[in-house]
């Protein structure tokens, strides 16, 4: 984790049925994590306005989590400057807040930046491992500015995302002392066991420190010699009356063109086009706080950022684009395997699709249908790749089985012509 400086935080198609189950002990062998902090959260009764000026009296009865610990460069020593991490919730968000202090608050770095793209600068922020399985944990980091970025950590494959996005709220401001950060995380954006139970998370906060080295400050030791991180991180219980409401969301969308000619190119007159409409939904619910469905019909994506530009000149295999449809973001890490054998982006064109993805106990479950109008093929080598697309329809079943170490892998497909 946050291995690369300079970007932060580590970072089939037409018809498609996956089914993944994902266990397997989150230590190698031979590695013993040390014991860790356990946080009693408390729940308060008032209201919290996000404003980072933290004088609402729900603060003054949160838990209280000093970062005590250097972990990088310095291994576990006390770190340079001092950070106190606040938490607490009520019923529908869990708050957490941070006093960062510095003896220099004019060489904080804090950059008014897009979302997700502000690690390069001073930040601190909170890992919420909600199932408490030691696996995959959400990230959510705020800088100065009150710059959001949050993250998904898949820990049994080290891979960290932020094409994942969540709807939370933050704010912050540089103070004589440092600068403060507030958060407030709805229940409803996480995933989690059970609604009304007392519940324990696996929890760390960090703050990284980017001065002559680039500090990371954490609220726990961390043991270079262990090949996991998230079975290092302290715990965290309460949460008791921790709801995610109805949980349902609802997009629909009107898609409208029309293209214009000239009869005689370049001289003549404009003629009207007709006008060319679509109609398009896509929904969420929130079937239980651990399993959520998703419906997607003729789904628009024009909100989504557009991919960076890529060359293929001299270029001997296809080019790859990440996902970004949050569609296919939900559950993405469900889906994922070491060979990629569920790539998202070989659905092009979708009529209509579905997808269910979740949790129960330690293992993951997801199953994700749809169809497509397009056939898109990927024809891959040792030496070269290459991809084409087809104006036919295509059906893949995809099958996943995994648990533990053993995996069960089927895959059947078959094309029809238009």
């Amino acid at each position: 984790m946050f291995a690369a400086p300079e970007i932060g935080p580590r970072m089939w198609a037409p018809l498609c049925v996956s089914l993944l189950v994902l266990a397997g002990a989150p230590l190698s062998a031979g590695d013993t994590p040390r014991p860790r902090a356990e946080y009693s959260i408390p729940r308060t009764e008032s209201a919290i306005k996000v404003d980072a000026k933290l004088d609402e009296p729900a603060w003054q009865e949160a838990a209280r989590i000093e970062l005590q610990f250097e972990t990088r460069p310095g291994e576990n020593i006390p770190p340079p400057v001092e950070t106190e991490c606040l938490v607490t919730y009520d019923s529908s968000q869990v708050y957490i807040a941070f006093k960062a202090y510095d003896e220099n608050p004019q060489a904080i770095r804090a950059h008014m930046v897009d979302r997700d793209t502000a690690f390069n600068d001073d930040f601190v922020g909170v890992v919420l491992d909600t199932f408490n399985d030691e696996r995959r944990a959400f990230e959510f980091f705020v800088n100065p500015l009150g710059v959001q970025m949050d993250l998904f950590n898949d820990d049994l494959s080290h891979d960290e995302t932020a094409a994942w996005d969540a709807i939370w709220f933050s704010a912050g401001r540089i103070t004589e002392e440092g600068y403060v950060v507030e958060m407030a995380i709805p229940f409803h954006q996480l995933r989690f066991p059970s609604e009304g139970e007392k519940q324990t998370w696996g929890f760390d906060a960090i703050r990284f420190y980017p001065r002559s080295d680039r500090v990371w400050i954490a609220s726990q030791p961390m043991d270079r010699g262990v090949s996991y991180y998230l079975c290092q991180i302290s715990k965290a219980t309460g949460f008791e009356g921790a709801s995610a409401g109805r949980n349902i969301e609802l997009v629909p969308t009107l898609t409208a063109g029309r293209s214009d000619e000239r009869e005689d190119f370049p001289e003549g007159d404009l003629q009207d086009g007709s006008a060319e409409t679509e109609l398009g939904l896509t929904a969420k619910w929130g079937i239980t706080p651990s399993l959520t469905g998703n419906l997607a019909l003729n789904p628009d994506f024009s909100q989504v950022e557009a991919d960076v530009a890529q060359l293929d000149v001299n270029n001997p295999f296809a080019l790859f684009f990440p996902e970004q449809r949050p569609f296919f973001l939900e559950g993405a890490d469900i889906f994922s395997t070491p060979l990629d054998a569920v790539f998202t982006r070989n659905v092009a064109n979708p009529l209509w699709g579905g997808k269910i993805s979740g949790k129960q106990g330690i293992h993951g479950l997801g199953v994700f249908v749809a169809q497509d109008q397009v056939t898109n093929l990927l024809f891959p080598g040792s030496e070269e790749s290459d991809s084409d697309s087809f104006d036919s329809e295509t059906s893949v079943r995809h099958p996943h089985i995994r648990s533990g170490d053993r995996s069960i892998h089927r895959h059947r497909s078959g094309s029809q012509p238009l």
